[in-house]
């Protein structure tokens, strides 16, 4: 990271040599430069609620472009119906119901009170809760619901508020987890009875470990949890993501970048809250990813196996070795990956577990 630093200067500075600038000219632009990038960066995000969470969801990242959500089969997603769920004041977000394999050709044509009752069928539901940048459209999040369809399961995805086709406000820590909990709720409100499994990637692991957190702590939790390409905290996120590393050797790095983070309201823990889940995580994560280092999930890993109760089910951790390039969302193509998912799901429905080693 030094060398590549030392090469981005001396780089500049011969670029501006050769176009003609004097080298007082040379040395005034680059203490300027190096204030700009080091004092005038760092104070803006520091100090700025919007900026901090805007580059924490990046909302305003919309890929694929041209969307039309009330359309999913245009998104070659077959079996699939758009609605939008009130979960706040004045906020309503958008969300796809994708039948399971076996209901797709009774759903042709059917309204959405079918598509509701259809959930009471008996196949397990998996509540996705996606990363931030792009939409429940994005192409990675298309291929696994169709892993998991496949699977026959009903998948349940939507936007928080601020993406795609959801209520236009900036998002908060407290705004997406509500969002989540009230999808959640309406979910279970139509199929009271149906094994429900939260499943978070990148930062909607966060958004789904806060979540769960909190259903447990209410006694009204799902059925499991599976987590892929987690960190274990926002901070140690920031600190390791690609796009921090002119600034991570900065002494007063964590001041500037993560020291506001609670009090912005984007400051999430889950190697804090996963201590409260009991039901049974699935954590995946492949070696070479660069947007959420590999450590990070195993961070959190060993956060549950420290902090959960005695009596909690288990937390099983699958790597994915670097030479297979799934990087950070790319899991879902692995030939395992759906054997993965189905044996866990089908172990946390029918409490299907071996005996857990007692802790020391």
């Amino acid at each position: 990271m030094a060398f590549r630093r030392r090469l981005l200067g001396t780089t500049i500075a011969l670029a501006a040599w050769f176009y003609g600038m004097s080298f007082k000219a040379i040395v005034i632009t680059g203490i300027l430069g190096l204030i700009f990038l080091f004092v005038v960066i760092p104070s803006i995000f520091r100090w700025s609620t919007l900026i901090q969470r805007q580059m924490v969801f990046l909302p305003w990242v919309h890929w694929p472009k041209h969307v039309d959500f009330d359309q999913p089969q245009n998104e070659g997603l077959e079996g699939a119906i758009n609605f939008y769920i009130p979960t706040d004041l004045k906020v309503e977000v958008g969300v796809w119901h994708i039948l399971p394999q076996d209901l797709i050709e009774q759903g042709q044509n059917k309204p959405k009170q079918w598509f509701d009752s259809s959930l009471k069928h008996g196949e397990p539901i998996v509540l996705y809760m996606h990363g931030n940048t792009g939409s429940r459209a994005r192409e990675h999040r298309i291929e696994l619901y169709k892993v998991l369809q496949k699977l026959n399961y009903h998948i349940i995805c939507f936007d928080y508020r601020g993406y795609a086709d959801s209520s236009p406000i900036t998002p908060s820590k407290t705004g997406v987890v509500q969002d989540a909990l009230k999808v959640y709720e309406y979910v279970k409100s139509l199929a009271p009875d149906i094994p429900l499994i939260v499943y978070g990637h990148s930062l909607g692991t966060a958004v789904a470990t806060e979540s769960v957190a909190r259903l447990c702590e209410e006694g009204e939790p799902p059925t499991a949890l599976i987590l892929e390409s987690p960190f274990n905290n926002i901070h140690d996120e920031i600190k390791y993501h690609p796009m921090s590393f002119l600034w991570r050797k900065m002494p007063w790095f964590k001041w500037f970048f993560t020291g506001t983070l609670n009090k912005n309201d984007v400051g999430f823990t889950s190697d804090q809250r996963i201590g409260q889940i009991y039901i049974p995580i699935l954590i995946m994560h492949a070696k070479d990813d660069l947007v959420v280092p590999y450590i990070l999930g195993e961070k959190l890993y060993q956060s549950a196996l420290a902090k959960r109760p005695l009596d909690a089910k288990p937390v099983n951790f699958v790597n994915f070795e670097a030479d297979k390039g799934l990087g950070h969302i790319f899991i879902y193509s692995a030939p395992e990956t759906p054997s993965i998912i189905e044996h866990f799901i089908s172990n946390s429905v029918n409490d299907n577990w071996p005996s857990q080693p007692k802790k020391a």
